[in-house]
This record gives C-alpha cells, sequence and structure tokens, in this order.
C-alpha cells in the first residue's frame, strides 16, 4: 500500500511529461491534458492521506488547492495580459496542487532556474549535430519565432519540486 501513492505520482509526471511535449512541439496544451493532470491528484492524494505519516504529513489537499487557486489566477492575469498563453495559464492549477503551498517557493526558484536555461537555449548557438534533429529544428522555429513553450519550464520546475518535496 506505501508504494502505491508513489506509482500514481509517477503516472501524474507522465502525464504532466506530455503537457511539456506536446507544449514544446506545438505550442498547445490541451483542456483534456490539463483537466488529467488534475483529477490525477485525487487518487494520490487520497492514497498519500492512507499511506502512513510520514507521506501524509507532504499531502495536504486543503493548502494544494489553496496554491492551486494561487497558481491558477496568477496564470489568468498573466495569460490578460497576453503574457502567458492559455494552456500555460490553465496547467497552473494542477502544478499547484502538486507543489502545494508549502513548496510554492523551491517551485518559483526552480521556475526562476529554468526560465534562464531556456533564455539561454533562445540565444546560445546549437551545440554540433543538434541542429539536424527534430529537437533541434524546432528549437530553431522557436528561436525565429519569439515565443517560448512555457509550459516546459512549468513542468521542469514541478519536477524539481516534485523530487525536493517526496524525494531529497
Amino acid at each position: 500500500m506505501a508504494y502505491l501513492p508513489f506509482l500514481l505520482l509517477f503516472g501524474s509526471i507522465f502525464i504532466f511529461s506530455y503537457a511539456a511535449f506536446k507544449d514544446f512541439f506545438t505550442w498547445k496544451i490541451s483542456n483534456a491534458t490539463v483537466l488529467a493532470a488534475t483529477v490525477s491528484y485525487i487518487p494520490f492524494a487520497v492514497t498519500g492521506l492512507l499511506a502512513g505519516p510520514v507521506l501524509s504529513a507532504k499531502v495536504d489537499p486543503i493548502s494544494a488547492l489553496a496554491a492551486a487557486v494561487t497558481l491558477f489566477t496568477i496564470g489568468f492575469v498573466l495569460w490578460m495580459l497576453k503574457m502567458l498563453g492559455a494552456g500555460d495559464a490553465k496547467l497552473m492549477f494542477p502544478v499547484g496542487l502538486f507543489a502545494g503551498w508549502d513548496y510554492l517557493l523551491p517551485f518559483a526558484l526552480g521556475l526562476m532556474f529554468f526560465a534562464v536555461i531556456a533564455l539561454l537555449v533562445m540565444k546560445l548557438p546549437l551545440p554540433a549535430g543538434l541542429g539536424g534533429t527534430m529537437v533541434g529544428m524546432r528549437l530553431d522555429e522557436i528561436r525565429l519565432s519569439g515565443k517560448v513553450p512555457y509550459g516546459v519550464v512549468m513542468v521542469a520546475a514541478l519536477l524539481a519540486t516534485l523530487y525536493v518535496k517526496y524525494f531529497a
């Protein structure tokens, strides 16, 4: 029983990774993906609360909901200001659920770190041999457009936060 929450967490990580992959290649995060990520929190939280005192201390649905609403509100404002895509803004809700209120600071630090990485990737030349690959061609397209797939940055920051929260 103690391993079930972690299996569910890895399933949720797969959903978030899929969202980042789709955002990187299409600049779109579907409502279905955001809904799947959001709904995946429910069985994770239930099993996490039942797993025992160590894990249940880190799973707090009330503070997770507060973090989700806060991040979604920030995402909505950034979307209204045309600084963030709609899918990215919606993805903030499930990201907040999994990060939780107590881990918003590590998440914010992760956002800053991965945003700097994204900026460097946008400005520095590609390593030799990467330009002809599918990823390299997509990076060139992203550079030309000036649009950044922020879902990738958010998911990277979330994965780092989840590592610190549950595994470090």
